[in-house]
């Protein structure tokens, strides 16, 4: 299977392409700098990891990134001093493109603040959304954006949902639900997994769970 990862060089993204290469996917990574990517893997898996240096805005990159492939994940975040309306903006050229590729099966990652109808209502989520609304609006509002533009794309979209994500080693299989997770860190090894067999789970096609350990 040849799949496309956007974000391939952040801290989650790495994890994804690991999970993918360990799986033995061929990977088109579309990175902003390939000299983030660790050495190691480009070396061990030289022959399925194709590095894409290029802009998720860039329709030609998306498009080189996309050839070939039978499914993408998206693990690309905000970056500092990027773009306001990133999520919203990537989303609309990522997901175009895909239609044009004919590549249906669609793995994406946005922030657990991010409401969808089928969510079991929690008061803690109704504070963390006043908190995000303070100190990161433009961030919670284009993510929105984004999800509007997932979830009415007529693709086989899986959107995942963690809360606060944390560099440490693996725990654990994760799980999905609509239920409210406790605000507790995922390893993003664990998730780069998840999203990884998220690819090839039809129970997860069209839903858009939030993840835990428990």
């Amino acid at each position: 299977m040849k799949i496309a990862v956007f974000g391939g060089s952040g801290q989650t993204g790495l994890q994804v392409l690991r999970a993918a290469l360990d799986k033995g996917y061929e990977v088109n990574a579309l990175v902003r700098n390939p000299d983030k990517v660790d050495p190691a893997l480009r070396r061990d898996h030289a022959e399925k990891l194709h590095l894409v240096k290029g802009d998720l805005l860039n329709d030609a990159d998306v498009a080189k990134a996309l050839a070939g492939c039978e499914g993408l994940i998206f693990a690309a975040g905000p970056v500092k001093g990027g773009h306001p309306d990133l999520p919203n903006l990537a989303a609309i050229a990522v997901l175009t493109a895909a239609k044009e590729a004919e590549v249906k099966r669609v793995v994406w990652l946005l922030g657990a603040a991010v409401i969808d109808e089928r969510d079991v209502p929690d008061f803690s989520r109704k504070i963390i959304r006043m908190i995000m609304k303070l100190t990161a609006r433009n961030v919670l509002e284009s993510s929105e954006r984004a999800y509007q533009q997932l979830i009415t794309s007529g693709l086989d979209y899986t959107v995942i949902r963690p809360p606060i994500l944390a560099n440490t080693p693996a725990k654990g299989r994760l799980k999905g639900s609509y239920q409210p997770p406790k605000p507790s860190g995922i390893s993003r090894e664990d998730l780069g997994r998840y999203m990884v067999d998220a690819l090839t789970d039809s129970q997860l096609k069209c839903q858009s769970p939030m993840v835990s350990y428990s």
